[in-house]
């Protein structure tokens, strides 16, 4: 009798629309996987569970998925459920102020709030995943932790207390595909003969595609076609994001989060497979921004094209954050926020702050988390709240 393949053990945290939408994926990619989901509230997570088993069934397909309690804010309890589980893999999927949050507001409040850009939010961010990476480390735990929060400026910031995720995703690998599909009609190929490595920072991820343009923000890319290096002179960066934003536009918002999802998955199946897979991702090895990353058996390595070298790709991401309300990441993991943005803030919701150091975000995250709530309600949005 042939023996199993032994299942990779994946352990996601957080059932909520992101985490629900990679579980879909991966329960029905056929992959020989373990999952579980940890969530606060069990109950809840475990009719999110039952529909993608419903679903994965009907696509002819039986994983293996089950449900633990689990609060990230006890980090001795979350240790003891890791140490329980032993998973390979760790999804962090949990945050406490989803992206999308700020986008319900009403238009004027939304655009007022969001010139400060995404980098504000930062606190609110590290919460949860500060917390499990405390709980994996003291669970002694080798699981690869994979963050979906706000990883471009997180990763860097728990990096100097040593507690950095191996990578994040979303971001940079989500404006991946739209590149690969306007390079591909700009220069009259198949998409699956088009490869790039894109390296640039949350903020340009995010915004090129809707504007079809970089606006100033640092970035690099090159774009391969057949394996060759296409030349800028044979493709025209700026006609290539037009093109993005324009031919190749998509539905955004939470209506478009499958990208987000697929590029997580993206992420997972090559940690899982380990096999030299190189996907795009953002804080790679506690790296600020966004890279191509080759995920092989030994563990992550930047991919570099001819030309670039680390100290660039590096550099063009530390250039690149200011663009989203970042000035630095200090290498004792305090992160720093441009002025422009800080008083953006202090305009609209009262809320103050220039820096903050790792040990200091879960203060920062209750205070914006309630100046957030009373601006929502000044809005006329009384029931919107940033958890």
């Amino acid at each position: 009798m042939q023996k199993e393949t032994q299942r990779v053990r994946i352990l996601i945290v957080g059932s909520g629309v992101l985490g629900g939408d990679v579980l879909d994926l991966l329960a029905q990619s056929g992959e020989h996987y373990e999952i579980t989901v940890g969530a606060r509230r069990p109950e809840s997570a475990l009719l999110r569970v039952n529909l993608a088993l419903y679903t994965a069934m009907n696509l002819g397909h039986a994983p293996h998925v089950t449900v633990v309690p689990m609060d990230l804010m006890n980090v001795e309890a979350t240790a003891a459920e890791i140490e329980k589980l032993r998973p390979d893999i760790i999804f962090n999927a949990t945050t406490l102020h989803s992206w999308w949050v700020i986008t319900k507001l009403p238009k004027e409040a939304y655009e007022r709030v969001d010139k400060a850009r995404g980098g504000v939010w930062t606190p609110m961010h590290m919460v949860l995943i500060r917390r499990l990476m405390k709980a994996v480390r003291l669970a002694e735990s080798n699981a690869i932790v994979v963050n979906a929060s706000y990883p471009d400026v997180v990763n860097a910031a728990l990096a100097a207390e040593g507690l950095a995720p191996a990578v994040g995703i979303g971001n940079i690998a989500n404006a991946v595909p739209g590149v690969r599909l306007a390079a591909a009609y700009l220069l009259g190929r198949d998409p699956s003969s088009i490869d790039v490595r894109f390296f640039a920072h949350h903020y340009l991820s995010y915004r090129m595609p809707s504007t079809g343009t970089a606006a100033g923000a640092p970035y690099h890319l090159t774009v391969y076609a057949d394996g060759m290096e296409v030349s800028p002179d044979d493709l025209d960066h700026e006609t290539l994001f037009s093109h993005v934003a324009g031919r190749f536009r998509r539905i955004k918002g939470l209506a478009g989060q499958s990208v987000t999802a697929s590029s997580a998955t993206a992420m997972l199946h090559a940690v899982a497979r380990r096999k030299g897979d190189v996907v795009h991702g953002p804080g790679p090895l506690g790296l600020v921004g966004g890279y191509p990353v080759r995920v092989a058996k030994n563990g992550f390595l930047v991919e570099l094209p001819n030309g670039l070298t680390l100290d660039d790709a590096i550099d063009i991401n530390h250039r690149c954050q200011r663009f989203d309300g970042i000035e630095a990441v200090d290498d004792d993991g305090t992160v720093h926020i441009v002025e422009e943005s800080a008083e953006i803030m202090r305009e609209t919701l009262g809320y103050s702050c220039t820096a903050f150091r790792p040990d200091e975000c879960e203060d920062r995250a209750h205070e914006l988390a309630t100046r957030f709530a009373e601006y929502a309600r000044r809005s006329g949005q009384a029931d919107l709240t940033a958890t």
